[in-house]
């Protein structure tokens, strides 16, 4: 079983490289299409802005790639915000559109401050 991890060059994708490869899988980290396309699985990773990943995706060409995707694809972390239509990050940015809904900042109050990650 091969597992693309998307390069979209930001982010420690060789942390989730690694774990998988403990788990026996065969990984490939990669921002070439017809490699994704040719996986078994693709994991989205991210640590960045929702709105910079997305501008990468597009510039790269895969936003249209893990849009029509028929294998299973994971995200992890800012990948899994992504997922969605579209996220409150950076003013409001249209995402994927893999998973109904939008990503709201959380609100945080007096005796509830926000967490800074």
């Amino acid at each position: 079983m091969t597992v693309a991890i998307i390069d979209a060059r930001c982010g420690n994708i060789a942390s989730v490289g690694f774990a998988f490869e403990r788990l026996g899988a065969d990984t490939v980290m990669t921002s070439d299409p017809a490699t994704i396309r040719a996986a078994d699985r693709v994991v989205l990773p991210g640590v960045a802005a929702a709105g910079f990943v997305m501008s990468q995706l597009d510039k790269l060409g895969l936003t249209d790639v893990l849009r029509t995707l028929d294998q299973p694809l994971i995200g992890v972390c800012l990948g899994m915000q992504l997922m969605f239509e579209a996220s409150d990050e950076d003013g409001g940015v249209p995402c994927l559109g893999l998973i109904p809904g939008r990503v709201r900042k959380i609100q945080g109050a007096p005796d509830r401050p926000v967490p800074h990650m």
